[in-house]
């Protein structure tokens, strides 16, 4: 398929999705429209490897991560001298939280923490940990992810679940 042709179908198919999922995020028509661009040559930079993947699942997943770096830099800007007063935020209830995350086990939380609030790259938490490679320390990370959803689907939890 011809590179215009190729884009053109990715636009048509995939655009929408990405502006509302900007939208309902506080985004422009504008903001999504360049995250989708760079998306695109992301996009297009893989397809022309021997990679196979699953367009609509990666083109989207490229959108969100530009978007939730994109927005968090651009928050920082507009936020950064302004002083918002403590009731805008809804606390979150902690003991709650820190107990459902103990319930997938101390191996899981310790893995979801170096993952998520330390930021370690996956090479250096599949040596901590001993797996065997990066897709098995991911395998891991997911299946920990997964008991927690599941206990929060039998708790039948919601996000508000969480605040005080």
């Amino acid at each position: 398929m011809e590179r215009k042709e190729l884009i053109k179908r990715w636009y048509i198919s995939y655009f929408p999705k990405v502006a509302s999922f900007i939208s309902k995020r506080g985004g422009t028509l504008e903001d999504a429209k360049d995250i989708f661009q760079e998306s695109l040559v992301i996009l297009y930079e893989k397809k022309n490897t021997e990679f196979n993947l699953n367009e609509d699942a990666y083109l989207f997943g490229i959108c969100k991560n530009l978007w939730f770096k994109y927005s968090n830099n651009t928050s920082k800007f507009q936020n950064g001298n302004m002083d918002f007063p403590e009731l805008l935020e809804p606390s979150v209830d902690e003991n709650r939280l820190i107990k459902l995350l103990n319930s997938a086990g101390k191996k899981c939380m310790r893995l979801l923490q170096r993952f998520y609030y330390d930021n370690q790259k996956t090479e250096i938490i599949r040596e901590e940990f001993g797996f065997s490679s990066n897709h098995s320390t991911a395998v891991q990370k997911y299946k920990c992810l997964e008991k927690i959803r599941e206990t929060v689907k039998q708790n039948s939890l919601k996000y508000e679940s969480f605040f005080e």
